[in-house]
């Protein structure tokens, strides 16, 4: 299996380490943003739709189940990501 590797913190985009510090903040951890920011110009656009409509306190669907629905599915698929 080929995976890419994730992009050193330093190298990363400076919109996207602010991302990470939000997902530290908001989940603990941030790692996974790290494998997404080869494309800078790509990811920021997908991280700004994901944290306005997945990441967000509404219709009574919180942020920390929405993340446990999507680690389950993860584990589910044998995602180790």
């Amino acid at each position: 299996m080929i995976r890419m590797p994730k992009l050193p913190y330093d190298q990363v985009h400076p919109d996207l380490q602010k991302a990470m510090a939000e997902s530290d903040a908001a989940l603990g951890g941030s790692e996974w943003i790290q494998y997404f920011a080869h494309t800078p110009d790509l990811y920021r656009n997908f991280v700004k739709w994901y944290y306005e409509f997945i990441m967000a306190d509404n219709d009574g669907v919180s942020i920390r189940l929405t993340e446990l629905v999507r680690h389950k599915v993860a584990l589910h698929n044998q995602c180790s990501l």
